[in-house]
This record gives C-alpha cells, structure tokens and sequence, in this order.
C-alpha cells in the first residue's frame, strides 16, 4: 500500500506533473528541466527529491551530469494517467517546446551547458480542467 501512496504523492502537485510529462518526452539533466520548465534550481530539486525517494524517478550519473527519467514501473501509469486525465494547459504546450528547443543544444546527444540557457518567458497560470 505504501508504494501507491508514494505514487499518488508523485502525481499531487502541478510541477510533478510536469516534471514527469517532461520525462516522459525523454531522460534529462537538471539544467535541461530547469530550462525547459522555467522554474528555479531549488524548486526542481524539491520536486525531484520527491519524486526519487517515491521511486518514480530514477537516476544515472554520465560523465559529470545526472539524468532524470521514470522509473520503468512507473512509465506505463504515468502515460495512462495522462493520457486518461490530459493536462490542456498552456504551462504544458509550452514546456514541450521549451525542451524540443533545450535538446537542440546537445552535443552528441549530452546536456553540455548549464541552465538558464534559454529565454526566460512571463508567468504563466494553471488552467483547471
């Protein structure tokens, strides 16, 4: 039972949810999601740590990065969830091409730049569905 309270957890907050569709897209470093979904270094780490300790998100050190993905459990409920309850909000159509754009500036396939690399852009408000 703990582990479908952990997973619940994972999926209770906006910026999970967000953080998870973002990896759903593709494994990412830190500086990739924090890029991609606008949002301080402090907040992400927050929200991963979360994420970690729940074991949605799963971790691999290359080179002098770490990478974020779900964990292979989780992937099959996450897309079902979100694809059963679809998020139509802004925050998520922009958060795509955040990161299709963050990923352009890979080498070889690797994040090699901090954050911050891309334009920071205005607030945006969740939209309730």
């Amino acid at each position: 039972m703990n582990a479908l309270i952990s997973f619940g957890k994972a999926l209770s907050d906006p910026t999970r949810i967000r953080i998870l569709h973002a990896l759903l897209q593709c494994e990412l470093c830190v500086c990739e999601l924090v890029d991609a979904l606008d949002v301080s270094q402090s907040t992400l780490s927050t929200h991963l740590q979360s994420l970690r300790s729940s074991g949605v998100v799963v971790t691999v050190k290359r080179q002098t990065w770490i990478i974020y993905d779900i964990g292979e459990s989780y992937r099959d409920a996450i897309s079902a969830a979100i694809e059963r309850f679809p998020v139509k909000d802004t925050v998520m159509v922009r958060d795509r091409e955040r990161i299709t754009n963050r990923l352009k500036l890979r080498i070889d396939g690797c994040c090699v730049i901090g954050s911050r690399t891309l334009k920071k852009e205005k607030e945006y408000t969740y939209v309730n569905n």
